[in-house]
């Protein structure tokens, strides 16, 4: 029996900017997650996400996987990626996060910034 291929969504960015990404990351997205129930397998993200914020944040939730598979504590992780990131990446992630709908990484970069 061969291994049935995960399903890739195609994130568009407003910069044309393209991304696969396995369904099964994307769908912390709200956004992505509404669009794979109608079908979808190209979404077209708003203006406001850049190429780069959608970038960092699939690097996360790649990241984030496989430091779960791996047992680590995921707060550790969340904090360490957080501050790992330089000014300018954070603002995209946080924008970015924003338009893909993803709270739990929204709340994560807002409240890190507070801090």
């Amino acid at each position: 029996m061969v291994p049935q291929e995960e399903p890739v969504v195609v994130l568009r960015c407003a910069d044309l900017t393209k991304f696969d990404v396995p369904a099964s990351l994307a769908v912390r997205s709200r956004q992505i997650a509404a669009a794979l129930g109608t079908g979808e397998r190209v979404v077209e993200l708003p203006r406001g996400v850049s190429g780069s914020g959608v970038a960092t944040a699939v690097a996360y939730y790649k990241s984030r996987g496989d430091a779960a598979a791996r047992g680590e504590d995921l707060g550790e992780f969340d904090g360490a990626f957080v501050r790992g990131l330089t000014h300018d990446k954070a603002m995209d992630l946080i924008h970015a996060a924003h338009h893909l709908g993803d709270e739990d990484l929204f709340g994560l970069l807002a409240a890190e910034r507070a801090n």
